[in-house]
């Protein structure tokens, strides 16, 4: 007898690719939370582009309608519509290689770069204000730490909340990141006014070497969501409206170019793969960029000696 070709297998459902797609996602040990990232996200495809779909079905027209479909039914904003899309883009692109649909191109919807907000320097300076440990909570005490490390290193939350005191090494003065998003540990150096502040809050938390850092207020493992949450209220009580644990590394990025810091170094501190993320800060903050330019500026610089030998000479004469 003739073999027959599986049809179910041909005509896979849009529901069953994504299955295998999550399948292969833990097979390739992406990150539970990148796990549960691409499942929200189906729950949203879904709305639009039903699971039961034939994938064969699916051709970029499709995903045109899907495009549109979020922008005007629930009115979400092109980096919103890219998030979602990135994931739909990651299924189909898995469902194209194994030969469930036809090959096609999915581009992202073009989106206006946005000035990247930073927090000014009276805001920080009332965040770095030291709160009395006699009378404060462990965690006004522990928020106000966090924002000090944050300040200091311009690390992820989710860096922050992984990390563990063995990480620390005060002798040499390096922090140890075993948890970062490209999944490469990372060494970067640690600032002596932190190592202080550091010493003093273990002084205070105790704990073994191989425990959390920083923890919950019953001393379990502190979640990025819950870390997000104690930030926005102790920002709040503190006259800081504008809150987000990641505009502290935004304005370490900004801090650091300012006051004149190596782009190369900086990109390896942040732990970007390539500068081009460097170069969009860079591009963000032209305005601060531009005070004091003439006082730098080679150009100004040596017309402004000419100017005053010059000078010294019509003296002289």
């Amino acid at each position: 007898m003739r073999v027959e070709l599986n049809k179910r297998v041909i005509n896979k459902t849009l529901g069953e690719g994504f299955e295998e797609f999550i399948l292969y996602c833990r097979a390739k040990n992406l990150r539970p939370a990148t796990i549960k990232h691409y499942r929200g996200m189906s729950q949203i495809i879904f709305k639009f582009i039903k699971p039961d779909t034939k994938l064969k079905e699916i051709n970029p027209h499709t995903v045109e309608q899907f495009i549109i479909s979020l922008r005007t039914r629930t009115k979400e904003c092109d980096i919103s519509i890219n998030t979602t899309l990135v994931t739909l883009r990651a299924t189909l692109y898995y469902c194209m290689k194994l030969g469930y649909m036809d090959r096609f191109k999915i581009h992202l919807v073009k989106t206006d770069k946005k000035i990247i907000e930073t927090y000014t320097d009276e805001e920080l300076k009332l965040l770095l204000k030291k709160p009395d440990v006699r009378n404060c909570t462990f965690l006004e005490y522990r928020c106000w730490v966090c924002v000090n490390f944050l300040i200091a290193t311009g690390c992820r939350a989710q860096t922050l909340c992984s990390m563990k005191i063995q990480d620390l090494d005060f002798e040499n003065l390096l922090i140890t990141y075993t948890h970062t998003k490209n999944r490469k540990q990372q060494i970067i150096p640690m600032s002596r006014s932190l190592k202080m502040v550091l010493i003093e809050y273990l002084s205070y938390r105790g704990g073994e070497p191989e425990d959390y850092l920083f923890v919950n207020s019953y001393g379990g493992y502190l979640r990025t969501d819950q870390l997000s949450h104690n930030l926005v209220k102790y920002n709040r009580r503190r006259g800081v409206i504008t809150t987000g644990v990641h505009r502290f590394r935004h304005t370490f990025a900004k801090k650091w170019i300012l006051n004149g810091g190596d782009v190369f170094k900086l990109q390896k501190i942040l732990g970007h793969s390539s500068l081009q993320m460097v170069r969009e800060y860079i591009n963000m903050f032209t305005d601060d960029l531009s005070k004091g330019f003439d006082e730098v500026n080679p150009l100004e610089q040596l017309n402004h000696t000419n100017k005053k030998e010059f000078i010294d000479m019509r003296r002289r004469r």
